[in-house]
């Protein structure tokens, strides 16, 4: 799976991180990065947990 954070829209909140630190990582320039690319399926329930917590709804999955 690819999983991409739009930088214009996330904030660094780090809600993301906190859920998936395996897969998401807040750094100096304050938005998520994505660490795991690409991302196993095994691991489509954290992501989904993810974009469903994020107060910016800046994650998005593509099949």
């Amino acid at each position: 799976m690819k999983v991409v954070v739009d930088p214009d829209v996330c904030l660094g909140c780090g809600v993301c991180e906190s859920i998936a630190p395996d897969i998401f990582i807040i750094r100096d320039e304050l938005f998520a990065h994505i660490i795991m690319d690409p991302v196993p399926e095994t691991m489509r329930d954290i992501v989904d947990e993810a974009i469903a917590e994020c107060p910016e709804q800046a994650i998005t999955l593509l099949d």
